[in-house]
């Protein structure tokens, strides 16, 4: 999976770097760590190694950001991958919210809403709604996806993708 190859390549930035890919930008950020363009300062640190993976056109929208299997092109800012990472390896800080001493990545699925009210969807609320057996939005059905479907009528679907 995407989410997989990414985890990949963030292992392979932090065994040369000692750290995890900053996070300033969200994804933005992620995609420039692991792939940078030929004039940024990464290409002359000699801990770095990379790139660690190679992003094609249409998995970057016009932001920089990583889009998600729903994205409506490059224009779109709601379809995208989050990317919230532990730079200070202190587990009792935040982000990330799930993976506390690393990382967490996720997109918000098919509906751009992971059960916040956060303009940009990004900002997390408690429990993302995601493909996990559980009734996440606690509406009585477990992991709707069908946007017509009984479950969805909170205006939540569970069909996240996350790394937790």
């Amino acid at each position: 999976s995407f989410i997989a190859a990414l985890e990949t390549a963030i292992s392979m930035y932090k065994a040369d770097m000692g750290q995890f890919p900053p996070d300033n930008k969200g994804s933005a950020s992620l995609r420039e760590a692991l792939s940078p363009p030929p004039d940024h300062p990464l290409w002359k640190n000699p801990k770095w190694n990379g790139p660690y993976m190679e992003f094609k056109e249409n998995q970057v929208n016009k932001e920089g950001k990583l889009r998600d299997p729903w994205s409506k092109g490059p224009d779109d800012r709601f379809h995208i991958y989050i990317y919230r990472a532990n730079l200070d390896l202190d587990p009792s800080t935040s982000p990330p919210f799930h993976n506390r001493s690393s990382y967490d990545i996720y997109t918000p699925g098919s509906d751009a809403r992971t059960g916040t009210t956060g303009f940009h969807g990004d900002e997390f609320a408690d429990g993302s709604f995601c493909q996990n057996g559980k009734d996440d939005d606690k509406d009585g059905f477990i992991d709707e996806l069908d946007p017509n479907g009984k479950g969805a009528a909170n205006g939540y679907l569970e069909d996240d993708i996350n790394n937790w």
